[in-house]
């Protein structure tokens, strides 16, 4: 990375200006972010209960990282490496019940906690086999049936979930099914970071989002800042909680509303496009709103729209950075903050 494009947000968001231009529009950078702060974060697995299999292989951030994993269901959850230690091939292609993990490359057998079991053909080979020869193990978070992984991440995502169990004491998360109808997939073409800046604050909803606006009652919007999250939390006109938005480092999104939950996942495809998945957790018995002035498929289209404005304007030479709103913005600066420290 050029040394003319560092990112430095100051601390103090009163004097900062935010993210540069530069940050969105070089590739030198985006490349970065991908290596410093995606490719050891924690990104979604699976809702357990989608899962009727003991094998269940999936690729972590798929298209971007593309690192091959395999989630074992079998005395005890684990997520192992599925690439042979021998010459590196796939392990498992395909969901399955097997009790070890086979190549068939070169046979070499492996039980389910990642233990070299059974080889061919390496007579002699000094000190082998070894714990090299073994499956990598990577963390994983187990929350209510939903599974987070991470390789090395820098920061303990249960205190997160913690803090959302503590606010919401009386919600039934084990009543949460996904809806695959209601799930969705796009993909735009955006700066990923300026998607999730845009949902880090709730300042442009009087002017976005009518419907929304309309269900709320906007001069009670609050956000509060957790450790490598954000979480905002929006009432409606009684006074009532109408929804708890939390936000993951770096593109995990939970919402939390009567009828369920909906999760956001941000995955940069490229410099200027992103895949955004969008899956629907609603309760036994309950549906997700859809094709009403406040519902989330209508808030989907108004916040693409809006962003894509965003990164035509942001590559304008015109414009080199901007200042926070400290009522409102402190959500994006600290995504911004989060950012410069990964990038140093």
């Amino acid at each position: 990375m050029e040394n003319n494009f560092k990112i430095s947000i100051d601390k103090d968001i009163s004097i900062a200006r935010t993210m540069p231009s530069y940050f969105y529009n070089s590739k030198d950078i985006f490349n970065k972010s991908i290596n410093s702060i995606f490719r050891n974060s924690w990104q979604f697995v699976i809702n357990k209960l989608s899962i009727n299999h003991k094998l269940f292989p999936f690729f972590f951030i798929e298209g971007l990282i593309d690192d091959p994993y395999v989630l074992v269901l079998s005395d005890k959850l684990k997520i192992l490496s599925n690439v042979c230690t021998h010459r590196a091939a796939l392990l498992c292609s395909e969901k399955s019940n097997g009790s070890t993990i086979k190549c068939n490359y070169h046979g070499r057998v492996f039980n389910l906690n990642g233990e070299l079991i059974k080889h061919f053909g390496f007579e002699g080979v000094k000190n082998f086999p070894s714990k090299e020869d073994n499956l990598i193990q990577i963390k994983h978070f187990d929350w209510n049936n939903f599974i987070f992984c991470s390789k090395d991440s820098m920061f303990n995502i249960q205190n997160i979930f913690d803090d959302i169990c503590m606010r919401l004491p009386d919600y039934k998360f084990e009543d949460l099914v996904c809806d695959s109808k209601s799930s969705n997939k796009y993909i735009i073409n955006v700066h990923w970071a300026l998607y999730c800046e845009n949902y880090l604050e709730g300042f442009h909803v009087p002017f976005v989002h009518k419907g929304l606006n309309d269900d709320i009652d906007y001069s009670q919007y609050d956000t509060e800042i957790l450790d490598h999250a954000v979480l905002q939390i929006a009432k409606d006109k009684s006074n009532k909680i109408y929804a708890h938005y939390y936000w993951i480092f770096p593109n995990l999104m939970l919402n939390f509303y009567d009828w369920g939950l909906s999760m956001n996942i941000i995955s940069p495809i490229g410099s200027n496009k992103t895949k955004i998945e969008f899956f629907s957790f609603p309760k036994k018995g309950m549906t997700q709103p859809k094709d009403i002035p406040s519902g989330i498929n209508i808030v989907e289209e108004e916040d693409q729209k809006i962003v894509k404005s965003v990164q035509k304007g942001i590559q304008s030479s015109n414009y080199k950075s901007g200042r926070y709103s400290i009522k409102h913005e402190k959500g994006v600066h600290y995504f911004h903050l989060l950012i410069s420290e990964y990038l140093k």
